[in-house]
């Protein structure tokens, strides 16, 4: 999954997601999830994936060298109108959910 392809899909996946200003991150998160698993998140899984989502951008902001590095993976270039850190924050947590069982299986 860390295949530049998949990589790059997780990219955009987090571009379609943080695109929508008419959504707070909750309801990102559920953007994500209706596209990779067809449903929201239920409320026992949100708090995981918020954790999940602070980790990725506690370290893109203290580290945006890698940041931008994630970012530039494949052949598309990103939305130059998102921050770096945000951008890669949330295509590390797209790439995370696109490798669980339920989004391979489905």
């Amino acid at each position: 999954m860390n295949d530049p392809q998949y990589v790059e899909a997780a990219r955009h996946l987090a571009q379609v997601a943080l695109s929508r200003k008419d959504l707070d991150d909750d309801g990102r998160l559920d953007a994500i999830a209706l596209r990779l698993m067809a449903r929201p998140f239920r409320e026992a899984e949100r708090p995981i994936v918020r954790a999940s989502l602070a980790e990725f951008a506690a370290y893109y902001e203290t580290n945006p060298k890698d940041a931008a590095k994630l970012i530039a993976v494949g052949d598309s270039r990103p939305d130059a109108s998102l921050t770096v850190p945000a951008l890669a924050a949330w295509t590390m947590l797209a790439n995370q959910l696109m490798n669980l069982d339920e989004v391979l299986n489905k």
